[in-house]
């Protein structure tokens, strides 16, 4: 019972934030524009703060867990080899490839991964995570790039080291934790009149980021491509968490490391990857149907996992 009431725990305030956003569109007391508006707000703004304040404020130059950082690069750099094996022998279409190998390799470890993750361990998590996020994040993004350079359907994506650049140094995400890493380094101190207005402003992004989630979660949204939305789904919350765990497992980690690991290979697909399939060239609906359902069914998936890694003794 104490497993049961640990994984709900963790996993229903994620569910409830979205619910809300969710239960305030479909009542209309707030419309569609104000959710487009609030997303630019959270990924342009209040989650790059977040990344900031958390990686700024956590960093004592510790990147000693090698094996905790190349378990997760690593582990990544397979999932996306293998999809990019797997998926074109199963779909058609060029610009779908490109979005459903994004989908599958790129989880929602930020907005997701860094809650539920705190949610289990609390500070000892968050250190860890946010040392992560100075590598994934960038790492996430580059082979994004990469990818959907070369299954765009448009012609006009080439892949070069020029437009990976660009892509880096105009990222919201990343400049966050390029800044945050940069003042931690420092260990820069901000006046209090600065300080405290940024740590307000970098509580809000999780919360707002799953609000914002629900507030744009359509059902309809999955009458179009149901068969490779529910195959993705399955690959990103059923299949590379099972398969990637056990490996982690096997190798040794427990408790807050493989709570981590969690956070990155069992959380839903990143809303991010609708945004950047969209713009360039790949199918952007795909995307985001697959966004939409895994993230509707990882509020499951996830309670399952912990729930038995946790009755299991590994968490």
């Amino acid at each position: 019972m104490n497993n049961f009431l640990f994984s709900l725990n963790v996993v229903a305030p994620l569910f409830v934030l979205m619910a809300t956003g969710y239960v305030i569109r479909k009542i209309r007391f707030m419309n569609e524009d104000f959710f487009s508006q609030l997303n630019k707000l959270v990924f342009r703004f209040c989650l790059p703060l977040m990344l900031f304040q958390d990686i700024r404020s956590s960093y004592v130059g510790d990147f000693s867990s090698t094996k905790l950082i190349f378990s997760a690069l690593i582990g990544t750099f397979i999932v996306i080899l293998l999809s990019f094996i797997i998926v074109p022998l199963l779909i058609k279409r060029k610009g779908s490839r490109g979005s459903i190998i994004q989908a599958v390799y790129r989880s929602n470890f930020l907005i997701y991964g860094l809650p539920l993750a705190q949610g289990m361990y609390n500070s000892d998590a968050v250190a860890k995570v946010s040392m992560l996020m100075c590598i994934m994040i960038p790492f996430y993004n580059v082979a994004a790039v990469i990818i959907l350079s070369i299954f765009s359907e448009t012609g006009k994506q080439k892949v070069s080291v020029r437009s990976i650049l660009y892509e880096i140094v105009t990222n919201p995400l990343i400049l966050g934790c390029f800044f945050g890493l940069l003042a931690g380094m420092m260990q820069l101190q901000l006046p209090k009149f600065i300080d405290i207005p940024l740590v307000q402003f970098a509580g809000t992004a999780a919360p707002l980021a799953l609000f914002v989630m629900g507030g744009e979660f359509h059902f309809s949204s999955l009458r179009n491509n149901i068969v490779p939305v529910i195959l993705s789904t399955v690959a990103r919350l059923v299949v590379v968490p099972v398969i990637a765990l056990i490996i982690f497992i096997y190798m040794g980690f427990r408790n807050v490391d493989l709570a981590v690991l969690l956070s990155i290979f069992a959380t839903p697909a990143a809303m991010a990857s609708y945004i950047m399939a969209k713009n360039m060239g790949n199918d952007g609906e795909l995307s985001g149907e697959i966004v939409v359902l895994s993230t509707a069914s990882s509020c499951v998936t996830i309670f399952f996992i912990i729930y038995f890694l946790r009755t299991w003794g590994f968490l």
